[in-house]
């Protein structure tokens, strides 16, 4: 079993959205310190590929920073196709045109961890064949999802209006996080979520650490009032989780 101190960490729980809109503006096309955007074109991975969701992240052709806007509000806003969206924070310097793309990424929350911790085991399965009652030969066994399990700050189970996403409302996909889209390839299968833990290490020579746990979908939650804790377990669709390492 791995265990990771969330000291120098930021946990984030991520969704699978993704897709891209195109900029709907021929006669005064975006501009610099805009919150608002027409669109059109319109596809995403949701089960209303035109409905752009609340919370729904994205970058625009032609900023010159590539800066990750967040949508706060759309029009109409409970009905499809979405013809215009109001996000955070406001377009930087940048050349815009009428048809220029926006490139749509997972929504995600950070969780707050404060003295808690990730946990998660790897396993393999492997069959000993006999030969007359002596060992012989070892064959790979079935492949056994990785577990994963995390705790985090008690502060509301279910988000109010105007609130962040609480991390279980993400987690299980309702209330402020039901428009979110299942992390997993196959929209048939059980909702799933990313996970990723990305580890800086205090000393300023060492590589910053990623740890991407996809598809996990949460089997048991927790909930301390005294400790004000949340502990969720569950597991992933994958063997091991996915690392990588950046200065």
């Amino acid at each position: 079993m791995a265990r990771i101190e969330l000291r120098n960490c930021t946990v984030r729980v991520k969704d699978g959205l993704a897709g891209a809109a195109a900029v709907n503006q021929a006669v005064t096309p975006p501009a610099a310190t805009d919150t608002t955007l027409t669109i059109d074109g319109i596809a995403l991975n949701t089960a209303d590929t035109d409905l752009v969701p609340v919370g729904a992240r994205f970058t625009i052709a032609g900023e010159t920073a590539a800066t990750v806007h967040t949508v706060t509000a759309r029009t109409p806003a409970d009905t499809s196709p979405t013809t215009e969206i109001t996000f955070t924070p406001a377009l930087g310097a940048g050349t815009y045109a009428d048809g220029g793309v926006l490139t749509f990424q997972a929504q995600q929350i950070e969780i707050k961890v404060g003295d808690g911790e990730v946990k998660y085991t790897e396993a393999n399965e492997y069959k000993y064949d006999k030969d007359r009652g002596n060992l012989d030969t070892v064959r790979e066994g079935d492949e056994v999802p990785m577990d994963v399990s995390l705790n985090f700050t008690f502060e509301h189970v279910k988000t109010g209006t105007g609130e962040a996403i609480t991390p279980i409302d993400a987690i299980k996909g309702i209330n402020g996080a039901s428009e979110w889209v299942t992390s997993s390839s196959d929209p048939c299968e059980p909702y799933a979520v990313d996970i990723e833990v990305e580890h800086v290490p205090p000393c300023g020579s060492a590589d910053k650490e990623t740890i991407l746990f996809p598809d996990f979908r949460s089997e048991k939650r927790d909930y301390d009032f005294k400790n004000a804790a949340i502990a969720v377990s569950g597991k992933c669709n994958a063997t091991e989780p996915s690392v990588t390492r950046a200065a």
